[in-house]
């Protein structure tokens, strides 16, 4: 074996190791948040045989995803049905998209060009981020490269079979993300310019396997999703428009360069920026790399226009490749986002190793060389980026990392096992899984295991059964189970965040003040009782906690007033949606704490429930059984 193929094995080697152990390394250090939570969630079911999903999570602008993510992501979930199943899956698929890049570049333009390539596309620090979490979006390289990679093999190379699985690919990143759209007119020019090499048989039979795919979406809005197909709201969705910008190529060079991965810092940006080095020089050298390799590809398409070879034909797809996403998104009428042009991936890089190609044999590899100390560059920014990330809040950034959360939901595990409880409860901001970020990502962790949601902003439930709770404490509600909790754990979060706990109940809290008989209302919930109000330091306001009894489960928004009046009839209000009746359960306590103005003199509480957005009362029975009044009273001392 040649001593240069020696060379090249080991680098290859060591490029795809560095590769995957960026992308698949340490899978806790990743984010795990709201949208991440919801794909996994009807993964999960799919892989468990729970139901086939006909859509995807919601987008940005309410309309539903394609359920092609979903479809991919219960691949690996059907070996191990874990959150690092998935996670690991997208930095596999991501590993694989840099091998792509190093085997297109090494087949048209040698070794130099495609080390250079893989080498670019493996350190690239933004490449790194968009493969590490479950995220639609991030499969889209793996997609796009092996869309590009059988583009090339169809058109130039004309093994016409091909087309089927080029189109394919196309139709399943699309699907994945509507940012695959940009390739929809590439493919088209492909079959254009090339029609007398296709074979237009093969291609009828690609573009009926891709609209296959679709069906069970288009099913989804002819039927449940008809909603969706209203033209005007999705055209109220799409009217607001910027202006001509720049915004799409800078999220371009973005992503190329790694310019401004501290972004992921969020609002502690500045303080991680002090702890690495200057990268200016690293951005030039890469950009220059990158634009040469353009002006190279430009110049050959220019001098060739009349005879053109197969560089030719390479290069002006490449060109249209890239191109294609940033015109898109640079229209006005579109939003654009960084990973909107994640389809432009690997084009930069292969541009950069066709420059490297060129220059003599020596330099080439010298210039290799160079690139290998600015990897190491990269990777040391990088590597000290995860490390602020996993210790330090970043609001408006990186997400607390999966790792921390995970050592909480396995707490909470142990803790239902020990105690023999019924259920977890998932207690923190928001009890709606589909708007509120804690419940979903918590709901999916535990999704094997008995749980609720409560939003302890003022709310506090208490089952009839032993229960765990895993709680954020974020709100009156959080006291009240604090003060309730049996065996206590303290799961710590990075610094400038909030601790969760881990607490068992084993039993309810009684109230100060018991009623006797409970008023029972309407939907068979009743008040059992409140304690006194605790007046602040100032007088004008107080926590006052009220406790009911479950009734019957329904769909219904219920609301719950509490009115404080003084001895002249002056009130002070305070209304709050209850613990959703779709989760009441026979036996639940429910503690709901107010913080409310309190007038001089105050004299008496009044407190009931209505529908909302109705407004229509829920009344009280009466001792006969009647409904009477719409309002429970206490009288309360001066």
């Amino acid at each position: 074996m040649k001593r240069q193929t020696i060379l090249e094995i080991v680098l290859l080697a060591g490029i795809l190791l560095l590769t995957a152990v960026t992308r698949m390394g340490w899978p806790g250090l990743t984010e795990f948040k709201a949208d991440e939570a919801r794909l996994l969630q009807l993964a999960l079911e799919m892989a468990d045989f729970r139901q086939f999903p006909l859509r995807g999570i919601s987008s940005s602008v309410g309309f539903p995803n394609f359920p092609m993510s979903v479809w991919l992501y219960a691949l690996p979930l059907l070996a191990w049905k874990h959150v690092y199943a998935a996670t690991l899956f997208t930095g596999l698929l991501n590993t694989l998209a840099v091998a792509g890049t190093y085997w297109l570049a090494r087949r048209y333009w040698g070794v130099p060009a495609a080390l250079t390539a893989a080498l670019l596309f493996a350190v690239s620090p933004w490449a790194i981020h968009h493969s590490r979490k479950i995220w639609a979006q991030n499969l889209l390289p793996f997609l796009v490269t092996g869309w590009g990679i059988t583009a090339v093999l169809t058109f130039v190379e004309q093994r016409s079979k091909l087309v089927i699985l080029h189109l394919l690919l196309l139709a399943m990143a699309v699907q994945v993300h509507l940012a695959g759209l940009a390739l929809v007119p590439v493919t088209a020019v492909y079959l254009l310019i090339f029609r007398r090499r296709v074979n237009w048989k093969y291609t009828a039979v690609g573009l009926i396997a891709a609209g296959l795919t679709a069906l069970p979406f288009i099913w989804y809005l002819l039927t449940d999703g008809q909603r969706y197909l209203n033209v005007e709201k999705a055209a109220a969705a799409g009217s607001a428009a910027r202006n001509w910008d720049w915004a799409a190529l800078q999220h371009a060079w973005r992503l190329t360069s790694g310019w401004q991965i501290h972004a992921l810092a969020g609002e502690a940006f500045a303080n991680f920026l002090q702890t690495v080095p200057n990268m200016t020089a690293v951005y030039l050298l890469w950009g220059g790399l990158i634009v040469g390799g353009l002006g190279i590809m430009g110049r050959h398409i220019w001098q060739t226009r009349h005879q053109p070879d197969r560089n030719t034909e390479l290069y002006g797809m490449l060109l249209l490749w890239l191109a294609a996403p940033i015109l898109l998104f640079s229209w006005p009428r579109l939003p654009v986002e960084l990973h909107y042009l994640l389809p432009i991936y690997p084009v930069p890089y292969i541009a950069a190793g066709i420059l490297v190609s060129r220059l003599p044999g020596k330099w080439s590899w010298l210039t290799l060389g160079i690139l290998l100390i600015t990897a190491v560059a990269q990777l040391t920014v990088w590597f000290s980026l995860q490390s602020f990330l996993s210790q330090q809040a970043t609001p408006g950034g990186f997400g607390t990392p999966l790792a921390m959360k995970l050592e909480a939901v396995n707490t909470a595990r142990q803790q239902f096992t020990e105690a023999d409880a019924t259920e977890i409860l998932i207690a923190g901001p928001g009890d709606k899984p589909q708007e509120d970020e804690f419940p979903a990502v918590y709901g999916t962790l535990l999704w094997d295991v008995p749980h609720r949601f409560v939003d302890v902003g003022n709310t506090a439930v208490f089952p009839q059964d032993t229960a765990v709770v895993l709680l954020d404490n974020a709100g009156l509600g959080g006291q009240v189970y604090l003060e309730a909790a049996g065996e206590t754990a303290v799961i710590p979060q990075r610094r400038g965040e909030n601790d969760l706990y881990v607490l068992t109940l084993d039993g309810q809290p009684t109230p100060t003040h018991i009623f006797d008989p409970p008023p029972i209302l309407t939907n068979w919930a009743s008040y059992a009782g409140y304690d006194d109000p605790v007046l602040g330091e100032d007088g004008a306001a107080a926590e006052w906690r009220v406790y009911w009894n479950a009734g019957e489960p329904s769909a219904a928004d219920t609301h719950m007033f509490v009115h404080v009046l003084n001895e002249k009839g002056e009130r002070e209000q305070v209304d709050t949606a209850v613990f959703p009746p779709a989760q009441w359960q026979p036996g639940d306590l429910i503690a709901n704490t107010f913080r409310i103005s309190w007038p001089e003199n105050a004299s008496l509480i009044r407190t009931g429930m209505y529908l909302y957005p109705s407004l229509e009362p829920i009344l009280v029975f009466d001792a006969a059984g009647n409904p009477y009044t719409e309002a429970v009273e206490m009288g309360i001392g001066n």
